[in-house]
């Protein structure tokens, strides 16, 4: 992986000159070249070039800054060393009364525990390790936050956020109106904590309490085949092209099912200009992998009709619009197995509702929390203000405190900031949040305005990069230069917690945790 990071890095150097070099084209004569026949199936590429020329500084500048990249990484990589090889968090009494390491996979699974007792213990092993290492972090952290800060300013942002979000020409108001709408809509969030608190009989809720399963109903398995056709079936709103398409490419072994020896983990989707876009999966057969396949298949399904609609240099996507199609799969999923479980069966109808709550929680409201806090930390660098471990636990324990009403807000899940390696990558975790808002829109929409709304969307599945991926998703049903598709995912999710509080008022069960 290093060798081919570097690989890239060198080739960056090398190619340095090429955008200042295009950019002193003087601008009439270039707006004069968009007009040329030759240079139309371009045209978007080059538009966009120019919308780059007041950053784009001179040839032996831009060469400068192609060689820092390699330096620049350097405070992502030594975070990653430190996670994921230096930490130990020692070991743990597991359910069973057997001592296991810990590990941070291994700290997941045990956050589902219905026992308390060793959902604490894990979560005091690991925040022990981080608040042990909390300079360290937060010296990292800091370094990233003024690298990102100091690549703005010789560029001549105004920001770093504004940074980021020039390279899809997103606008800043875009991530204002998600931050807003979502912490004006604390109430909603209160209320499925609230939930939670009384069906795992906890008073106090604490962060290790948030992710224990509150069904009881059974945990239901799928083979490879049940779960194909559950999907299949899930998808005829995108129509007989979609799933005909999705059946073919599934028949010429694009997915890798099994695990295997020295086989990556989870699950992943992968596309290449002119072949078939492949799956990877570590198939269990539990519900959760049934819905991991219909996320991947709405990656894979993005790939082939992006490349399949477009020249090589418009295949791609953005991430803007990256995790739109796979949660798209998720919510038809999820709506398909309401409608097959009458609530004659409310254990079961519960279940498939707290998969999607829990979805909607750790998605929109846990990035969104996530968005907020970088943002405020690249603000206080930018503004002379110190990093510290303590200041960044000030700002991070300010948001945990409204994203998490009625959470226990303690000094450790103020330091929860320190774990997180997608802080190292500037202005990235928002997306998953606009993502969720724009999928239960266009959902919305395909489900209850027909052909047309499912049009709009296969069209913004065949856009590929021909436009900005703002553009591309208002084409698609979801315009999110308004704060619309952020309430209107927030309606969905009280909505969900609505029908979750009479199932089990109903029923008059509990999850069983204590």
């Amino acid at each position: 992986f290093e060798r081919a990071v570097g690989a890239a890095i060198q080739a960056s150097q090398a190619l340095a000159f090429f955008q200042p070099e295009l950019l002193q084209i003087p601008e009439e004569t270039y707006n004069q070249f968009l007009e040329s026949p030759e240079l139309q199936p371009f045209r978007h590429a080059l538009e966009d070039a120019a919308r780059q020329r007041p950053y784009v500084r001179s040839i032996e500048v831009e060469t400068i800054l192609a060689q820092s990249a390699e330096i620049a990484r350097t405070a992502s990589e030594a975070f990653g060393a430190l996670n994921d090889a230096d930490l130990d968090f020692g070991e743990i009494e597991n359910e069973e009364g057997k001592l296991i390491k810990l590990t941070r996979s291994r700290y997941q699974l045990l956050m589902e525990s219905k026992n308390r007792e060793v959902r604490a213990r894990a979560y005091d092993k690991l925040m022990t390790a981080y608040e042990k290492h909390r300079n360290t972090t937060g010296a990292l952290y800091a370094g990233s936050v003024r690298n990102d800060n100091f690549y703005a300013g010789v560029r001549g942002y105004e920001s770093a956020r504004a940074a980021a979000l020039l390279d899809d020409n997103i606008p800043e108001s875009v991530y204002d109106s998600l931050v807003e709408a979502v912490s004006n809509s604390t109430g909603i969030i209160e209320r499925y904590y609230k939930l939670r608190s009384k069906l795992i009989g906890v008073e106090d809720l604490a962060l290790y309490d948030l992710y224990v399963p509150l069904s009881p109903a059974p945990e239901r398995t799928f083979s490879i085949e049940e779960a194909v056709d559950t999907v299949l079936g899930s998808l005829t709103a995108l129509g007989d092209t979609y799933t005909s398409d999705l059946r073919e490419l599934m028949s010429k072994r694009t997915v890798d099912w099994h695990e295997t020896a020295g086989k990556n983990s989870g699950a992943y989707s992968s596309g290449t200009y002119g072949a078939n876009p492949v799956i990877l999966m570590n198939w269990n057969g539990s519900t959760d992998h049934v819905f991991t396949l219909a996320h991947e298949v709405g990656h894979q399904m993005h790939t082939f009709y992006s490349q399949a609609n477009n020249p090589y240099h418009y295949a791609g996507y953005s991430i803007f619009l990256a995790e739109v199609a796979s949660t798209i799969n998720e919510t038809l999923l999820t709506w398909a197995l309401l409608e097959q479980t009458p609530k004659e069966n409310p254990q079961e109808r519960f279940s498939i509702l707290n998969n999607f709550a829990d979805t909607i929680s750790g998605t929109l409201i846990r990035q969104t929390m996530f968005a907020d806090f970088e943002h405020r930390a690249h603000v206080a660098a930018a503004a002379g203000e110190p990093l510290t471990p303590e200041s960044l636990s000030e700002i991070y324990g300010g948001r945990t405190e409204l994203y998490r009403p009625g959470v226990l807000n303690d000094d450790r899940s103020k330091l929860e900031w320190s774990r997180v390696p997608h802080f190292y990558r500037a202005y990235y975790v928002f997306q998953y949040a606009t993502g969720i808002s724009a999928a239960l829109a266009i959902a919305s929409k395909i489900r209850d305005d027909g052909p047309g709304a499912r049009e709009n969307y296969l069209g913004m599945l065949k856009a590929g990069s021909s436009d900005y991926p703002i553009e591309v998703l208002k084409r698609g049903g979801a315009d999110l230069t308004t704060p619309e598709p952020v309430y209107a995912a927030l309606r969905v999710f009280d909505e969900m917690i609505g029908e979750m509080e009479a199932l089990a008022e109903e029923a008059g069960f509990t999850a069983g945790a204590k």
